[in-house]
C-alpha cells in the first residue's frame, strides 16, 4: 500500500528508529511531520533527509511529550495544519537512569513513553477519523514482558528502578494499542504495538558512555533495521484481522505477555490515563 499523498506524524523523528522510519515513508511519497522536542536537532535531521530525498514533503513540529500543556499546543497546531492524519507513529521514548518527573509531576518514563502519546493520540482522533482508516503505531519493546502496572508509582511515589519503570511504560504501550483498537476499531482505526528489536539508539542518553553501555547490553541492531516493523505496519495492506496486535522485529504477530493481553487491565489503564491528563 503506497503512502503517496498521505500524512504521517512521527514522534522522535530526528534520530534513531524515528529518523529511519521518516526516511522510508517520505521516500514512499508520504508527507511526514517530524514531531520532535529539540527544534535545532529536528531541523538538522530534516535538512539531511531533504538533501538525500529531493522533493520529499517534510515538516517539523515542536513537541515536548514531558509537558501535557505542550502536547495540547502541538496537537492544536497539527490539527490546524492537517485536517486528516493517516498514520500516527508514537515512536519517541527515553530511559533515564535516575528518577525524574515530567512538568506535570509524573514519573518521566510513564509520562513520556506512554502518557504524552496517549494524550496526543486522543487529541488527534478527529483527524485520524477523517482519514477513514487511519493507523496508530506504538513503538514498544519486548521488555514489556517484564512490566507490571503499579498504579501507585505513576508520580514517582515508589523507589525508582530504571528498568522497572521502562518495562512498565512499554507494557503501557502494548495495552494502549489493544484498548485503542477495541474502542475505535469499528470506526476504521487500526492500532498496533511493536518491538523494533535490540536497536542501538540514544534512548539511554547521547553521551558516548551511555551509547556504548547500551550497545554492550545487547543493542546491536542498526536503527535502519530496527525501523523495519514500523515501516511495514504503516504501509502493509490486509492488517485489519490483526487490529490491536503486537508485532516483533520480523513483522510477525506475537501474543505478548499475559499482562499485555489483560483487557480489564487495558481498560483500567485507559481510565487512569484519562484521569491523569484531565486532572
Amino acid at each position: 500500500m503506497t503512502l503517496a499523498g498521505k500524512t504521517v506524524v512521527i514522534t522522535g523523528a530526528n534520530s534513531g528508529i524515528g529518523l529511519e522510519t521518516a526516511r522510508a515513508l517520505a521516500a514512499d511519497g508520504a508527507r511526514v511531520v517530524m514531531a520532535c522536542r529539540d527544534p535545532s536537532r529536528a531541523a538538522e535531521a530534516r535538512d539531511a533527509l531533504a538533501a538525500s530525498l529531493p522533493g520529499a514533503a517534510l515538516e517539523l513540529l515542536t513537541l515536548d511529550l514531558a509537558s501535557l500543556a505542550d502536547v495540547r499546543r502541538a496537537a492544536a497546531e497539527l490539527a490546524a495544519r492537517h485536517p486528516r492524519i493517516d498514520v500516527l507513529i508514537n515512536n519517541a521514548g527515553l530511559f533515564p537512569f535516575s528518577r525524574q518527573l515530567t512538568a506535570d509531576g509524573f514519573e518521566m518514563q510513564f509520562g513520556v513513553n506512554h502518557l504524552g502519546h496517549f494524550l496526543l493520540t486522543r487529541l488527534l482522533m478527529p483527524q485520524l477519523r477523517a482519514a477513514g482508516q487511519a493507523r496508530v503505531l506504538n513503538v514498544a519493546s519486548m521488555m514489556h514482558h517484564l512490566g507490571q502496572l503499579d498504579f501507585g508509582s505513576l508520580r514517582g511515589e515508589q523507589p525508582y528502578g530504571a528498568m522497572k519503570a521502562y518495562a512498565q511504560s512499554k507494557l503501557c504501550n502494548v495495552l494502549f494499542a489493544r484498548e485503542l483498537a477495541r474502542r475505535h476499531g469499528d470506526e476504521g482505526l487500526l492500532a498496533f504495538s511493536l518491538h523494533p528489536g535490540p536497536v542501538g539508539t540514544n534512548i539511554m542518553g547521547r553521551s558516548w558512555l551511555r551509547r556504548t553501555l547500551y550497545r554492550l547490553v545487547g543493542a546491536y541492531m542498526s536503527p535502519r533495521r530496527g525501523a523495519r516493523t514500523s515501516i511495514h505496519l504503516a504501509q502493509a495492506a490486509g492488517l485489519e484481522a490483526h487490529n490491536g496486535a503486537y508485532f516483533d522485529e520480523y513483522c510477525k504477530v506475537k501474543p505478548g505477555s499475559a499482562r499485555s493481553r489483560d483487557m480489564a487491565l487495558a481498560a483500567r489503564l485507559w481510565e487512569v490515563s484519562e484521569a491523569c491528563v484531565n486532572g
